[in-house]
């Protein structure tokens, strides 16, 4: 990405709005959740760590549609995230997936808030369909090392002499995706002579293939058949300038056909207003779908004007005309109709859809009209001819037969790319979120409380009910707690140092999912998933301090029968046995790139069954492979040399010596598997 793409999306940011704002007289929606055009929405924490799918429109959101369910019934207990630009596509995912999975509008593609963006969901994966590829978008997925797959990936030779000739604006991009699932060996070599390497580039057919038309769908279309009993024909996906022309050929096919029902269906939802009156003013009585109206025997026209049935639509139609054909808009995708057994009519201008297209044409699938008079011979030839239509239908199945399968290529695809811990255990999406008053934030598991109340981060609460059982002190106190089954342990941030003589407790403000509490909380969540011996996380609170910072408290669970080293050494002698396990714990989270910033003899601990845990992940995370490992182990060293100092000072048993005890973590370090 150049800096001259990031000066220029950033100065387009005005005119974005202003676009919307226009598109909004017609279509509401467009004047609606700006703030996640910039990223500065709210985000729930179950929305947090999962897939990030991004589908730009509602043409391919139909198109992923399977793809999507499949990923979410591989991923059960992920959060799946589906972003688009378009309020019709937020509209059918709503519809379509409901609270499976959260939608957002992809925000402008500015440095500032992609970054956000990426921030708020920090997604896990990203997974975006067709050709959607964003500069800032895609340096976000390089700079935290997350996959980026483009799958369904099609690229006309006219997109790529555009992207050539704008390569000097977009920089070189392509060679960062991580992989490309094209819809055939064309795009493929497209996508290659972009820069994409060779080896990340592969052949998974067309989504589209692969469409299926729900049980429910076929039940409701044969119950409107039987309620109707008349000739019914779909004009879909139809564009200023085509109306006029498909009214025209209905006025002819009347003629033969007096009891035939044209369902019309705009192609913009901000068109339904404008056709509705379009209708009447031709001379038509109308039904509305959206006022839940169906029509009688008197009205001929029954206007499509909701989202996400088209395919109910083709289902229920003897005919279908795709639109977008008979104006040079390039038509529309004709693989629908063929699911539903439609014969179709096409206007000639098909260039977006071409290879289908000529595919139907030359198994004598399709039938052209250049014009109204054309297409209402086309539709009175076959309302009239069942056989000619069934021909058409069985010709069209024969065609494609062999071109599914899509959809499970691109799904092992995805699984391949998802890391592996990404599975039902990672439980963010079990993850609530309470504000209960302005400036504050509770993330609770909600698989683990019933309900939660913000008193629960109080130990005086604890204390009135009974319910300490004990403390930890050290730079502050930590209170034991028994709640009936669950045992927790309530931790205060403090700060250290000189700073925390100061300042106890206060942290400069930072949004919230990075402050200190829910970092920890949430890093947790994937030590957790990723099977690390780690105490689970239960809750987390944001509070803002008055006037100046925040403050931070968490909630986890107690491991039961468990001691840190420092006690046990306090006691007796650790075993070679335990050495090891506490070494190879250790390994366990370096190997996993875990970076532990107060690795100590406090923070490492054993229970009774001899089992190695490692606590206190407050400011840790994930780094790269590097020196750090070592210096982790030589930060836990100077902890053992610093406690033996001060039991030797304090005249009590310290139970370590360095030549005997050392030699035997490093050895469970080294051996680790």
């Amino acid at each position: 990405m150049t800096a001259a793409y990031r000066l220029l999306i950033r100065l387009l940011v005005p005119f974005v709005f202003v676009y919307l704002w226009l598109r909004g007289r017609k279509a509401p929606a467009y004047r609606q959740r700006w703030c996640e055009r910039l990223a500065r929405q709210a985000v729930p924490a179950a929305a947090r760590g999962g897939i990030l799918i991004h589908c730009v429109s509602v043409g391919e959101t139909v198109a992923a549609r399977q793809l999507i369910t499949q990923i979410l019934a591989r991923y059960p207990g992920v959060p799946v995230t589906l972003s688009s630009m378009t309020p019709t596509a937020a509209s059918l995912a709503q519809q379509v997936f409901g609270e499976r999975v959260h939608h957002v509008y992809l925000p402008i593609d500015t440095p500032a808030a992609m970054a956000r963006f990426f921030n708020k969901f920090a997604p896990a994966a990203v997974v975006v369909l067709e050709t959607e590829v964003w500069p800032c978008m895609l340096r976000e997925t390089v700079q935290r090392q997350l996959p980026f797959m483009l799958l369904n990936a099609r690229l006309s030779e006219k997109s790529l002499h555009s992207y050539q000739r704008y390569g000097w604006l977009l920089g070189n991009i392509w060679h960062q995706l991580t992989w490309v699932a094209a819809q055939n060996s064309a795009s493929q070599q497209r996508f290659i002579t972009l820069g994409v390497p060779a080896e990340r580039a592969v052949v998974r057919g067309n989504l589209k293939f692969d469409s299926q038309v729900p049980a429910a769908v076929w039940t409701q279309a044969n119950a409107l058949k039987q309620q109707l009993q008349r000739p019914v024909w779909v004009a879909a996906s139809t564009h200023k300038g085509e109306d006029e022309m498909v009214l025209a050929a209905f006025q002819q096919v009347l003629q033969q056909h007096a009891d035939a029902l044209l369902i019309l269906v705009p192609r913009h939802p901000e068109r339904f207003a404008s056709v509705a009156d379009l209708v009447r003013e031709q001379g038509f009585k109308l039904a509305i779908r959206s006022q839940q109206q169906q029509p009688t025997a008197q009205q001929q026209v029954w206007l499509g004007d909701t989202m996400g049935e088209l395919l109910l639509w083709y289902a229920l139609a003897d005919v279908a005309f795709i639109g977008g054909s008979l104006i040079t808009r390039g038509g529309h995708n004709p693989l629908e109709p063929v699911a539903t057994d439609t014969a179709v009519v096409s206007g000639p201008h098909v260039f977006n859809f071409q290879e289908i297209f000529q595919r139907l044409a030359d198994a004598q699938a399709v039938l052209w009209a250049d014009n109204s008079g054309q297409l209402a011979e086309q539709l009175l030839t076959l309302l009239a001819d069942a056989p000619q239509r069934q021909a058409m239908q069985q010709a069209a199945r024969d065609e494609f037969a062999q071109d599914q399968g899509a959809t499970a290529a691109m799904l092992a695809d995805v699984v391949r790319h998802v890391p592996n811990w990404l599975q039902e255990n990672y439980a963010m999406s079990n993850v609530e979120t309470l504000t209960p008053v302005t400036g504050e934030e509770i993330w609770y598991r909600k698989d683990r409380f019933e309900h939660f109340d913000a008193a629960y981060f109080d130990a005086a609460h604890w204390h009135n009910e009974a319910k300490i059982v004990g403390a930890a002190t050290g730079r502050s106190t930590a209170w034991f707690i028994r709640d009936g089954a669950q045992a927790m342990l309530l931790r205060h941030y403090y700060r250290g140092g000189l700073v925390g003589k100061i300042n106890r407790d206060r942290f400069k403000r930072e949004p919230i999912a990075q402050s200190r509490a829910m970092a920890e909380f949430e890093l947790l969540m994937q030590l957790r998933a990723r099977g690390l011996p780690v105490p689970e996380p239960l809750a987390a609170r944001y509070k803002n301090a008055p006037a100046w910072g925040y403050r931070a408290d968490i909630l986890v669970e107690v491991i039961p029968n468990a001691k840190d080293v420092f006690k046990l050494l306090g006691e007796q002698q650790l075993e070679a046995a335990q050495w090891h396990v506490l070494g190879a714990a250790i390994r366990q989270l370096h190997d996993a790139e875990v970076y532990h910033s107060d690795l100590n003899c406090h923070n490492i601990m054993l229970d009774a069954e001899d089992k190695a845990w490692i606590v206190d992940f407050d400011k840790c995370g994930f780094r790269s492979p590097g020196e750090w490992r070592d210096a982790n182990l030589a930060r836990l060293l100077r902890s053992f040399h610093k406690e033996l100092a001060k039991a030797e000072e304090a005249k009590r048993n310290f139970h370590w010596q360095e030549a005997r005890d050392w030699p035997l973590l490093l050895a469970g370090y080294q051996h680790a598997s």
